[in-house]
């Protein structure tokens, strides 16, 4: 009886120790400037997209319009030009070609403050073409393997374009309904949310779809700043979620996001 009044004092106690408290967060506009921007080994007009962070889910992005935009290679300097004007987007010339080897300096000026990143271009790789099965409960097939998860040398995304607007049965069908693109990643480590990751919806296609895989080689850093990347998005919601933190960036001080450089190669065939 002594044990149950004890453990009935404690409890009362600990419950009239309860404060309500009321926080007052105050909300300033956050000046980062986000990069997202790309240059390959293609021969055309490369962009960069500069934006600003949202304080809301699902909000539509500031854009930075009017930014003076340059990209140098150490011999020469290409201007970028915003197409169309406000929209944040930069644009090299169309006969614009990175090259393996070299190191390229993104310069930004907005509103008199300065963004500068470095990177260099990895050199590509060929690869073997995906694989595929036809599905159990229909006429479709599905992808069963891209690429390695992990390598410890050699780090890539794969792009894969599918396109079935011109297979017989689908001509007539809006065409944007009958294409599909998907990203897969080889990164330098292998991380316990990625292999419990949730489930992503699985694309089906038919019988004589073009296939185009596109492989781009990444820096370490590059590759570091994309695991960081899907283990705040892809990887989350899955049976070992990881700690939210900052994203790594190759961007100066007051900006975030990344500017990379990747060689492209790539194996287009069909479904057959």
């Amino acid at each position: 009886m002594k044990k149950i009044i004890l453990i009935t004092a404690v409890f009362l106690a600990l419950v009239s120790c309860e404060k309500q408290t009321d926080w007052k967060l105050q909300s300033t506009r956050n000046s980062l400037l986000i990069v997202d921007g790309m240059i390959t080994n293609e021969m055309k007009a490369h962009s960069i997209k500069l934006s600003f962070p949202v304080s809301q889910l699902n909000a539509t992005p500031g854009v930075a319009s009017g930014a003076n935009v340059n990209i140098s290679d150490g011999d020469s300097t290409h201007h970028l030009t915003e197409q169309p004007q406000g929209s944040g987007i930069y644009y090299t010339s169309s006969d614009f070609v990175g090259h393996v080897g070299r190191y390229y300096t993104l310069l930004i000026n907005y509103k008199n403050n300065i963004y500068t990143a470095k990177t260099t271009m990895m050199p590509g790789y060929f690869f073997p073409l995906l694989q595929y099965a036809q599905n159990k409960n229909n006429n479709l097939y599905h992808i069963t393997s891209v690429a390695n998860a992990y390598n410890a040398q050699r780090y890539a995304m794969y792009e894969i374009l599918l396109d079935w607007s011109n297979v017989a049965g689908y001509q007539t069908s809006n065409p944007d309904s009958c294409k599909a693109r998907l990203l897969y990643y080889t990164l330098p480590t292998v991380d316990v949310s990625e292999v419990f990751s949730p489930e992503i919806e699985k694309i089906s296609f038919p019988f004589g779809t073009k296939i185009t895989e596109r492989r781009y080689s990444m820096t370490l850093e590059y590759a570091q700043f994309i695991r960081a990347l899907l283990s705040e998005t892809n990887w989350q919601g899955g049976l070992f979620d990881s700690a939210h933190s900052n994203l790594p960036t190759n961007i100066s001080t007051g900006g975030a996001g990344f500017f990379a450089a990747c060689a492209v190669t790539s194996i287009k065939d069909s479904v057959h």
